[in-house]
């Protein structure tokens, strides 16, 4: 009797955390985020020690989410050119023009991805006030986030 009420209670149990799913907010520190590791948690982990406000959140976010969306772009275009390398490998001749503009094209897609970084940190930067930057240069300095974060909050 008692292993099937157990069962029963793991079953749903584990029903509750599927239909809940990654993406279940939480709510640390008086703020509604997001769990996790990875590059969504390790965000967290320097907003939370930012201690930045709803209106900061999403200027930092839209500024980070933009940039990740430019870099994948420029990690297609840039995987895209692996047959045109091949194809200037795979003759008898080293074909250099066709070498000169695959390489033409990763040196535009770089300075795409430059230009989207410089932007996203800029936005970041006005959206922070002076204490908030102090932070995070000292984030930044450490490694950033959890070489900072360890060091901050040992147990």
């Amino acid at each position: 009797m008692f292993g099937i009420l157990f069962g029963t209670l793991c079953l749903v149990g584990l029903i509750y955390v599927v239909r809940r799913g990654r993406h279940h907010r939480y709510h640390h520190f008086g703020y509604g985020r997001h769990r996790g590791f990875g590059p969504r948690g390790a965000l967290n982990v320097v907003l939370d020690r930012l201690d930045t406000a709803p209106g900061q959140e999403k200027v930092i976010l839209g500024a980070v989410e933009d940039f990740v969306e430019r870099a994948r772009t420029t990690g297609r275009e840039i995987r895209g050119t692996r047959k045109e390398l091949a194809d200037a490998l795979r003759g008898e001749q080293l074909d250099e023009a066709r070498l000169e503009q695959v390489f033409g094209r990763h040196d535009a897609a770089i300075t795409d991805l430059r230009t989207a970084g410089v932007d996203a940190v800029r936005r970041v930067h006005g959206a922070l006030d002076e204490r908030q930057r102090k932070v995070l240069s000292d984030l930044v300095d450490s490694g950033m986030p959890f070489g900072f974060w360890a060091r901050h909050h040992a147990c």
